[in-house]
């Protein structure tokens, strides 16, 4: 009994350790099986960061040579700040210039201004020097000129030709015109005696003077108005009277028909 006890005992445990060898077994190649996934996964890692190592190498290599092109443009960047430098340099030095220039120009403008005027003063005494020497040659000697438009009319001003009273066949435009060329030859004036023909042989008399600077002027003695004589047209609508005044057409025929000049 005791044996058949024991037999079973011992069977039992052949199957327990059977049944824990089997399990064990099994948990082993369980184990196994993941220890070579891990394995595998593992490998697979490390093939990875094999890979991103590579790439982390490849990406150093690149911002080695990017720090180096980033190294050679500031190295530029800052010859370039350099030259801007000179260059602002140059440009504030060539404005000092410029405006140093302009200084002389406006000066060497205002000489000329100045010597223009001086040319202007001395070819109106060269253009008096002709004058008085073609009165010279025609016996009016030196003193004899002819005159600016200006000192024209102030000689007008001051004559008083014009204030004398005309008196019909006794003072009248022959006397007017003779007598302001007689003032203005005393004032050392050239003044020329006018002599203008109407039809039917009537005629008026009126003066001229050779101005310098506007040519031939014709003057009425009488009011001291200009006079813009154009032959073919009537005598009264030649004249530019004074403000306020007109000059009434004659009862007479006044179409200039010729001019006659006496120096």
């Amino acid at each position: 009994m005791k044996r058949w006890l024991t037999i079973c005992i011992l069977v039992g445990l052949c199957i327990s350790l059977f049944w824990l060898f089997s399990n064990t077994n099994a948990q082993l190649h369980t184990v196994k099986a993941e220890f070579i996934s891990t394995q595998a996964a593992l490998d697979l890692t490390k093939t990875e960061l094999e890979l991103t190592k590579g790439e982390l190498d490849s990406t150093k290599t690149e911002l080695t040579l990017t720090n180096g092109e980033l190294d050679s443009i500031k190295t530029e960047l800052e010859s370039t700040s350099v030259k801007l430098g000179t260059t602002e340099t140059e440009l504030q030095s060539t404005k000092e210039e410029l405006h140093s220039v302009e200084t002389e120009l406006a000066s060497t403008l205002d000489s000329l201004d100045t010597i223009q005027a001086e040319l202007d003063i001395t070819r109106d005494a060269l253009t008096d020097l002709e004058i008085s020497y073609e009165g010279l040659m025609t016996g009016h000697g030196y003193t004899i000129k002819d005159p600016t438009y200006g000192e024209m009319m102030s000689f007008l001003r001051a004559d008083d030709t014009d204030k004398a009273e005309y008196v019909e066949d006794e003072y009248e435009c022959t006397g007017f015109a003779t007598d302001l060329c007689n003032s203005a030859e005393e004032e050392g004036i050239r003044c020329a005696y006018v002599t203008l023909k109407f039809p039917g042989g009537t005629g008026h008399a009126i003066v001229a003077f050779d101005t310098i600077d506007k040519g031939l002027i014709y003057i009425e003695p009488q009011y001291d108005d200009l006079v813009r004589v154009e032959i073919g047209k009537y005598f009264h609508k030649c004249v530019v009277p004074k403000a306020g005044y007109i000059y009434e057409k004659p009862d007479y025929d006044d179409t200039i028909e010729e001019v006659l000049i006496a120096w």
